[in-house]
C-alpha cells in the first residue's frame, strides 16, 4: 500500500492527495504533526512534504520505495495506477507536459514554496522577499490565465482531460486568499476553471480540515 506523509497545509502535499483521489486504489495519508517530524526526517534529508512510501513487494523482500519530490511522486502514482491516465500516452505530448511542469517549477512553484514557508515571518527583510514571491506568482498566473483567454472553450490546462498539470496548479489557486494574493479581473477564465474543478468529488476528498478554512466558500 502507498503511504503519503503529508502536511495538512502544504500545497505540494495537496497536489499528491489530489492525484491519489483520482485513482481507484488503496492509500493511507499520514498527517505530519509535530510529533511525527522525527519520522519525516528519517525519510527525507530535506524535512519537506510530501514523502511517498510504497511497500512494493513484501513477499520478495524488496525494500520500501521512498520518493521525495512532488513531480516524481505524482508521476509514479499515475504510472503505478494508470486509470484514469493523468499523463499523455504519446511520447511527444508527455515530453511537452513535462517541459511545462519543469518551467513552472522554476518560475512558479519555487516561489510558492518560499511564500508558503515564510508567510507568517515578521522581520522586514523576509517580508520584502515574500512580497517579491507574490509578485512572481502573479506574473506566472497571468501567463496561465492566458490559456483561457486565448481559448474560451478550454476546460483544462493541457489537452482535453484532467492532467498532472491541473493537479499542480489547483492547490495554489485554492490558497490565493490564504496567501493574500488579490485576484485580477484578467484571471476570470482561470478562476471559473478552478471553481468548476473545486466542486469535483476528487478535489473535495483531497482537502484537509485546515485547507477547507483557507478559502471563503459561497
Amino acid at each position: 500500500m502507498i503511504h503519503l506523509y503529508s502536511d495538512s497545509r502544504c500545497p505540494f502535499s495537496h497536489r499528491a492527495r489530489i492525484v491519489l483521489n483520482y485513482k481507484d486504489m488503496d492509500f493511507k495519508i499520514i498527517d505530519v504533526a509535530i510529533d511525527l517530524r522525527q519520522d519525516l526526517m528519517l525519510l527525507s534529508p530535506y524535512n519537506e512534504t510530501p514523502v511517498l512510501v510504497d511497500d512494493i513487494d513484501k513477499n520478495n523482500k524488496k525494500k520500501d520505495l521512498v520518493l521525495l519530490t512532488p513531480d516524481i511522486i505524482c508521476e509514479y502514482i499515475d504510472e503505478r495506477f494508470p486509470h484514469p491516465q493523468l499523463m499523455p500516452i504519446e511520447p511527444a505530448e508527455k515530453a511537452r507536459l513535462r517541459m511545462m511542469m519543469s518551467h513552472m517549477d522554476r518560475e512558479l512553484f519555487d516561489h510558492v514554496r518560499f511564500l508558503d514557508s515564510n508567510l507568517n515571518i515578521k522581520d522586514t527583510k523576509t517580508k520584502k522577499e515574500v512580497d517579491k514571491a507574490r509578485k512572481k506568482i502573479c506574473e506566472s498566473l497571468d501567463s496561465i490565465a492566458n490559456v483561457f483567454s486565448v481559448n474560451k472553450k478550454a476546460e483544462f490546462l493541457f489537452g482535453h482531460s484532467f492532467s498532472l498539470l491541473d493537479a499542480a496548479v489547483l492547490p495554489l489557486i485554492w490558497r490565493l486568499e490564504y496567501y493574500n494574493i488579490v485576484i485580477k479581473q484578467s484571471w476570470n477564465g482561470l478562476i471559473k476553471y478552478a471553481e468548476r474543478l473545486f466542486n469535483t468529488q476528487e478535489f473535495l476528498n483531497s482537502l484537509t480540515p485546515a485547507e477547507r478554512g483557507m478559502k471563503s466558500l459561497g
